[in-house]
């Protein structure tokens, strides 16, 4: 059940729901709540991006070794945003 008024300064919350998480977000503070269950749904994100990025990394390693310093750069992996940033981007 989300929250209707900020506990820190009474100001009426917003909610955003992104990825299946509905966040409460206090707009005068930035205060954040989660309802029961959002936190584990949010681990869940963070392991699956971690999951994903180890396999990114070694191709990166691996394509760095084929070539010199004037070889491709990271920005690869940085053009793709993460869940976790988009979660919180409000």
């Amino acid at each position: 059940m989300p929250l209707h008024t900020s506990p820190i300064d009474g100001a009426p919350m917003r909610t955003v729901r992104r990825y299946g998480i509905e966040i409460d977000v206090c707009p005068t503070t930035g205060g954040v709540w989660l309802d029961r269950g959002e936190l584990e749904k949010l681990i869940e994100i963070i392991r699956e991006d971690a999951a994903q990025e180890i396999p990114s990394r070694a191709r990166l390693r691996q394509d760095q070794d084929e070539f010199d310093d004037d070889g491709p750069s990271r920005r690869g992996r940085m053009d793709r945003k993460s869940r976790l940033l988009d979660l919180f981007d409000f």
